[in-house]
């Protein structure tokens, strides 16, 4: 006689059940931070594999893949029969299998044929169009499979299309649904309320109350409004008007950034270099100052005070601004009220254009919400521009800026 196994898992919440139970083919689920959509969509996953399925779980990026492999792992290890970190794949008592894949490449899982897959954080996925039209939908065709995509909305991107098809009477394979954080009886009223008061409401309503808005909500809007589609080069110096070129500075593995604009706000020009000695840093930094005849703004925290004095010994006019938590939120909020209120015109880059966009509140240790670029990504576009735009404005806040050659 068989052996019985038995295994353990979470129970879920009124809300999640509600998603349990659907029948549809493919569900699209938005809901608000702290739901529990990564605890259904193992719930989800796990029938499946354990009656001997090969099944698949995506998400944006490797990181993302950490938290379900383990607790995968641990509430499937008694029916475990094999299990590769460096394959991404689980391997169950039956045939059944769970294979992990990234979305930094949209091609990841074609070829293979899975009877139900997860697609965990989809608003994240740069590459979600392509990745589930021409890799993932296929993958399904063989066994019929479903497919469940879980995330927290990012604006009216392909995740919002997807979850308005499936509000759509005439696509009956598709399914909608919305939960607020608050959907979640285990998470502490006190707590949102909380969010509700530091947030901007527009944030807010986004990541507790998963509404999808048209500017999405990140610290930057209308980015793409401030983008002159197709000016790629450098402008010439014009013989009146000023100019600030901010300077964010990197040695090896970030990037040292150059943004000029002009009085009005106007970027007219751009570079970005890494793996740069600083000699030639500097007369790089110098080169562009005396074209444009510009003020330079420069992050002169930790390694950029030495810089600074190189520059002010060259005889350039330098506006040193030492970036700390005080000093950063101000900065960056006046280059986010700039872009509001369609003050600032940018050059058509796509690694700064991708940087204002990813740029998200995040929560600290000590509960307070900060502006940052999201983990692994780089800010170094944004903080050039906002040193540029602070260099433009006739009136400058007196914090964070040094007077004299040496740093308060």
């Amino acid at each position: 006689m068989p052996t019985e196994i038995r295994l353990t898992l979470p129970r879920p919440h009124p809300g999640q059940a509600t998603i349990l139970r659907s029948t549809a083919r493919f569900n699209v689920v938005d809901c608000g931070r702290r739901f529990g959509k990564t605890v259904a969509a193992q719930i989800r996953i796990v029938k499946p594999a354990l009656a001997g399925h090969p099944t698949a779980w995506f998400a944006p990026e490797y990181k993302f893949l950490a938290e379900p492999w383990d607790s995968l792992s641990s509430i499937l290890r008694p029916v475990v029969v094999g299990s590769s970190k460096q394959e991404r794949r689980i391997r169950l008592l039956g045939g059944g299998c769970i294979d992990f894949w990234s979305l930094d490449d949209p091609d990841s899982g074609r070829s293979r044929k899975y009877k139900h897959v997860v697609v965990d954080e989809a608003a994240k996925a740069r590459y979600l169009e392509a990745a589930w039209t021409k890799a993932i939908r296929p993958t399904l065709t063989d066994l019929k499979g479903t497919a469940d995509f879980w995330s927290t909305p990012r604006g009216r991107d392909y995740f919002w299309k997807l979850y308005v098809r499936g509000e759509d009477e005439l696509e009956p394979e598709y399914r909608s649904f919305r939960f607020p954080t608050l959907a979640n009886p285990y998470i502490d009223p006190a707590e949102i309320e909380d969010a509700r008061r530091q947030l901007p409401d527009r944030v807010f309503r986004q990541e507790y109350l998963a509404e999808f808005l048209e500017d999405a909500g990140g610290v930057f809007r209308h980015v793409a409004d401030a983008v002159d589609r197709g000016r790629l080069l450098p402008e010439e110096p014009r013989r009146v008007g000023a100019y600030a070129l901010g300077v964010d500075l990197a040695r090896l593995e970030d990037f040292t950034v150059l943004c000029v604009l002009d009085q009005s706000g106007r970027q007219v020009y751009f570079e970005r270099f890494n793996q740069i000695d600083w000699t030639r840093q500097v007369a790089s930094i110098k080169a562009v100052a005396e074209r444009y005849r510009a003020t330079v703004v420069l992050d002169a925290s930790g390694l950029g005070d030495p810089i600074y004095q190189q520059l002010a010994d060259l005889g350039l006019a330098v506006e040193p601004y030492v970036l700390t938590s005080a000093s950063k939120k101000p900065l960056i909020d006046e280059l986010a009220m700039g872009l509001d209120a369609g003050k600032i015109r940018l050059m058509d880059v796509a690694e700064q254009e991708a940087e204002l966009v990813a740029y998200e509140y995040q929560m600290t240790k000590s509960r307070n919400w900060t502006a940052n670029a999201p983990e692994g990504m780089h800010d170094d576009c944004v903080i050039a521009l906002a040193l540029a735009y602070h260099g433009c404005q006739a009136v400058r806040p007196s914090w964070g800026i040094r007077t004299s050659g040496r740093a308060r």
